[in-house]
């Protein structure tokens, strides 16, 4: 009986196998027949020595001896300088070295959405970039990047940035969206938040992301479509508090991804709250990017002279004073008109400002939350690209003003003086009278409740119909299901009416 052939050394061997040697020759560039030959010669030149093994290094000599014979120097060179199909390449690992596996790569690429075939084709094409470049040994980083690069060659950014999420979060649940995006991790409390901005109670909103999450979980795929979670969620909801509330939610996913930037504007004097209302406001809604015209401002201060803008290195309330004729007294307190002449032209100035960040945000396709008394309504339109979403925040009770100043005072520990506003209260509440009109005027919505969330709910809601009300049939029917989906139907029709300065919500 003769005895199997063994490749490698004492502890790891493994029968030999022709087809590995003609591979490892084809590789080299070898033509099917040329390798077929030089295989067969391999074969019969161990067979007639009757070796009972060989390590991978005899073999590699007597392969490139045997190209050499039938193929010449070139294809024996060629051999040579590859890491033939018989060698392992070895894969540097926390616990070790491991031998590179096209089968184990092929699995983990299998999870990005490939068919087994793709998936094979592809670790073969790793495998043979390795071998004919003569790689013995790489860390699993390294092979991680060509993986990624391969991918993105043969099928594009998405599917690169899919298989580095899978990577880089092993056993986490993946969310893609239909953008071509990198995947997400799913997060159970960020789906909670969104529940809860849709207005679900909060017992509610987390029995169903705990049940969404069960769910998820207990299937095979490791990444999921966010079309598909939010088609579970629906189900859910309606089951559990009813189909206006699910509809509120569809909306407001369509918030969270729009098919065009949202642009909020919260206008509003000194002291209303506007900076965590606008905090607030993006937290229910999902943006990232909020952003303050002081800031603005100050960007603005510090590129401009006091002397060539003296109105814009003012407070609001106070810039009425550069206008002032420098021969004439000035007196404690301005006029109305002086008031708002010195307001208004700040507002001009900083508009600049403001105008070049909401450009940057639709170029970017970035939805951001604007906040600052500079927001008067009309100063910035509507813009092409972007839905822009006006809004003022008042106050209407002169002592809850009062209180609010004095709230901050202690909160930033005098770093914005009581007294100073104090000083001016008249005439921020005089802006405030002017605003309101103004708001009125253009149909502006007001935010008016002493209370941060009653003021941000309205504010979701603000959102909600206006985003319905800007999307065309076509949008509708693709990001909500239907072309007709009415106000009533997600609990806005009330909201609707327009809405009145001191008017408190029920």
């Amino acid at each position: 009986m003769t005895r199997e052939l063994q490749i490698g050394a004492a502890g790891r061997q493994w029968p030999f196998s022709r087809g590995l040697v003609a591979e490892s020759v084809l590789n080299a560039g070898a033509s099917p027949e040329v390798a077929a030959a030089v295989a067969r010669r391999v074969e019969a030149q161990l067979r007639a020595g009757r070796r009972s093994s060989i390590s991978t290094v005899q073999l590699k000599v007597l392969l490139v001896e045997v190209a050499q014979d039938i193929g010449g120097p070139a294809l024996s060179a060629s051999t040579q300088r590859q890491t033939a199909a018989f060698e392992d390449i070895l894969v540097t690992a926390k616990k070790g070295e491991l031998p590179f596996s096209r089968g184990v790569l092929a699995r983990s690429l299998e999870d990005t959405g490939l068919s087994p075939r793709e998936a094979y084709a592809v670790a073969s094409q790793i495998d043979l970039r390795l071998r004919q470049q003569g790689v013995r040994s790489l860390s699993v980083a390294e092979i991680d990047d060509l993986t990624e690069r391969t991918l993105q060659d043969l099928y594009g950014e998405q599917l690169k940035l899919t298989y580095r999420f899978l990577r880089e979060n092993r056993g986490r649940l993946g969310v893609m969206g239909s953008g071509g995006d990198a995947p997400a991790p799913f997060s159970k409390g960020i789906l909670t938040q969104s529940l809860l901005a849709a207005g679900v109670p909060p017992d509610s909103a987390r029995k169903v992301a705990r049940v969404t999450q069960r769910q998820l979980r207990g299937a095979e795929d490791r990444l999921v479509e966010r079309r598909v979670i939010r088609e579970r969620v629906e189900q859910l909801l309606e089951a559990e508090v009813g189909p206006e509330v699910a509809a509120r939610y569809r909306l407001l996913q369509v918030i969270r991804h729009p098919p065009r930037p949202l642009v909020i504007l919260l206008g509003g004097v000194s002291g209303t709250g506007k900076s965590y209302l606008a905090a607030e406001i993006a937290y229910r809604l999902g943006i990232a990017r909020v952003v303050s015209t002081d800031s603005i401002r100050e960007v603005m201060r510090s590129m401009v002279s006091p002397a060539l803008l003296p109105t814009l290195h003012a407070s609001t309330f106070s810039a009425w004073q550069a206008l002032v004729d420098p021969n004439a007294e000035q007196p404690d307190h301005p006029s109305t008109e002086a008031l708002l002449a010195g307001f208004r032209e700040q507002v001009q100035q900083v508009s600049v400002g403001l105008d070049a960040v909401v450009r940057r945000s639709i170029e970017e396709g970035m939805s951001v939350v604007l906040e600052g008394v500079h927001l008067v309504p009309g100063y910035l339109s509507a813009r092409h690209g972007a839905i822009v979403i006006p809004m003022l925040v008042t106050l209407p009770d002169e002592d809850e003003h009062r209180r609010h100043f004095e709230s901050r005072d202690k909160q930033t520990t005098q770093s914005r003086p009581l007294h100073r506003y104090m000083r001016y209260f008249e005439e921020i509440r005089a802006m405030q009278d002017d605003l309101e009109a103004l708001a009125r005027r253009l149909d502006v919505p007001l935010l008016d409740s002493l209370s941060i969330d009653e003021s941000a709910d309205q504010a979701v809601d603000v959102v909600m119909r206006r985003l319905l009300t800007e999307l065309s049939p076509a949008e509708r029917l693709n990001l909500l299901g239907q072309e007709d989906l009415r106000l009533e139907e997600i609990g806005l029709a009330k909201a609707a009416e327009p809405l009145e300065s001191g008017r408190k919500l029920p």
